[in-house]
């Protein structure tokens, strides 16, 4: 199956997302886990592995396929859709024809945001696309909003607002958000999983929220 995660947004936590939800899954002994990075700024194939070779971290728990080019992307997510069991697909952006070709080969479509105003509207623009893909393809491609970069203890009132306003809207999101943690940072600045991470009571809480994203994603994955 094959995931893509996109948004024109930047900073709204794509990578991260790729990052986790590869991480978490690559856990499971019975299933073969890949990230294609189609980011042009190649921030996992290029930073992450580039980091992680530095450190002599060794082979990740999953592949990492780069491919930046959109007149190969839809070759690239092929082959990997027949080479893996689940793929992960980290793209930049929604206006050009990669993030189209890459929703149109999708099982399932991830839009990070944050709860803020300007991650709502890009967020609207990415659904958009997903749906206008849908549409070339002559299918309904399934999406999901996933809230990133929340905070477990406040909810501030704008916060709120905008659950509300995406739940009135009937847009489907993801009940587990990823939250704003530091071991997620963690994650790209050392080139590691989440779960090679020096133990701690803050990456306990990560990895807790990191599986319970998991667990709701696999049970989205069987019921389509």
């Amino acid at each position: 199956m094959i995931i893509s995660i996109l948004s024109p947004k930047g900073g709204c936590g794509k990578s991260t997302s790729a990052l986790t939800l590869a991480s978490v899954f690559a856990k499971n002994p019975d299933l073969s886990i890949a990230i294609v990075d189609a980011d042009p700024r190649q921030s996992i194939a290029r930073v992450w592995l580039g980091k992680r070779s530095e450190e002599g971290l060794g082979v990740p728990p999953f592949a990492v396929i780069p491919d930046p080019s959109d007149s190969s992307i839809l070759d690239t997510l092929e082959d990997a859709g027949s080479g893996y069991d689940l793929v992960f697909v980290d793209l930049e952006g929604v206006a050009g024809l990669m993030a189209s070709y890459a929703a149109s080969a999708s099982d399932l479509c991830l839009v990070p945001m944050r709860p803020s105003a300007l991650d709502g509207d890009a967020a609207g623009a990415a659904l958009k696309m997903i749906r206008d893909a849908g549409k070339a393809a002559r299918r309904t491609i399934p999406a999901r909003i996933l809230l990133t970069q929340t905070d477990a203890a406040i909810m501030t009132k704008s916060y709120r607002e905008l659950i509300d306003e995406l739940d009135t809207a009937g847009i489907a999101r993801l009940r587990t958000e990823l939250m704003r943690r530091a071991p997620f940072e963690r994650v790209m600045a050392e080139g590691k999983t989440l779960f090679e991470l020096d133990q701690s009571r803050s990456v306990a809480s990560a990895v807790i929220n990191t599986v319970q994203l998991g667990q709701e994603l696999s049970d989205i994955l069987e019921a389509e």
